[in-house]
């Protein structure tokens, strides 16, 4: 049986979903690291050399990481060091890049984290009461739009197509964990969707409103970015669920991607309107009595309106030439 005092360091080798995995315990120094069966940890990765680095201590008594006879090196802390150069290891341990295998070395000066509670009572409730807000703000949008007397079928595409839909999109992710965590995480990739939907539909349905009622246009046009944003972090949440050792690559990939989205979102619009963003439009109005905004006399709209005058002349201008342009080619 190991004892705590005889172990002087451990070292966890990471899996690819970025748990530990096979853990070494360390009694004696030095150790050697590489894929020989001479070495005290054996690795199975064709990157690394079959004498890759060994760690032990110095004249000093501090712990240094030597990378021996190898092209690849040795990434300490995500700092790349090559043949035949030291690395003095920090008290508290280090990460570890050989080749493809990412170590963890755990020496006893290292800070643990606090322990994590498990999930109370009122967490477990938490996904039921999100998933009946998320339907009620889904039907109550759905009535605003129904024509007065609809029938009951008019009301399925929401009862029965939202719980299908965010099952679907659940059980994707899950099957995403299951193919990099080798475990089936609906439970998880739901906790997240709840929030991050319901945070995405209401920023629909009370923005605008909201922009009507207080006479901001610009609030109106932040809905749309708004929800880009949202999105993106939504999808982050679960890419770093499946992921959770690559949270950076995944934090940048996503950031790329919406940068990249929003760019050519913003190229389609301004090619329609001549504008990067769209005029504000509602199909239903709030009510009177939800404005808060002040009045203004009926000249003040005149005054508006008239400013308007020289940009959609030349809007016209440009459009019967586009059509004088389209007739000409046509007869030729």
């Amino acid at each position: 049986m190991v004892h705590a005092e005889e172990r002087l360091a451990l070292i966890e080798c990471f899996e690819r979903d970025g748990r530990a995995g096979r853990t070494v315990d360390v009694h004696a120094w030095p150790l050697t690291l590489g894929r020989a069966l001479s070495n005290r940890m054996v690795l199975d990765d064709a990157y690394v050399a079959p004498r890759h680095a060994s760690i032990g201590p110095d004249a000093q008594g501090r712990l240094v990481l030597t990378v021996l006879d190898t092209a690849n090196g040795v990434a300490v802390d995500g700092r790349r060091h090559g043949a035949g150069s030291t690395c003095l290891l920090p008290e508290a341990g280090a990460t570890l890049q050989l080749g493809q295998t990412r170590l963890r070395l755990r020496l006893p000066g290292e800070t643990l984290a606090a322990e994590k509670p498990l999930p109370a009572a009122a967490a477990v409730a938490t996904p039921w009461l999100l998933g009946l807000a998320l339907l009620a703000l889904a039907l109550a949008e759905l009535g605003l739009g129904l024509d007065p007397g609809a029938d009951l079928t008019a009301w399925l595409p929401v009862v029965v197509g939202l719980p299908v839909a965010v099952a679907g999109w659940c059980g994707l992710w899950a099957l995403l964990s299951k193919v990099f965590q080798h475990r089936f995480d609906f439970a998880g990739h739901l906790r997240i969707t709840l929030p991050w939907m319901l945070a995405v539909q209401l920023t629909d349905a009370m923005l605008p409103p909201l922009a009507a009622s207080l006479g901001w246009p610009w609030l109106w046009r932040l809905a749309a970015p708004l929800q880009v944003l949202l999105f993106a972090l939504w999808l982050r949440e679960h890419m770093v669920h499946v992921l959770p050792a690559y949270r950076r690559t995944v934090t940048a990939a996503v950031a790329a991607a919406t940068l990249a989205g929003s760019a050519i979102s913003l190229s389609f619009i301004h090619r329609a309107t001549d504008s990067y963003s769209r005029a504000p439009y509602m199909s239903t109005l709030p009510l009177p009595a939800t404005r808060l905004a002040g009045t203004v006399p009926p000249s003040v709209l005149v005054q508006d309106m008239a400013r308007l005058a020289e940009p959609l002349a030349a809007r016209a201008k440009k459009a019967r030439e586009e059509d004088e342009d389209d007739g000409a080619a046509d007869e030729e």
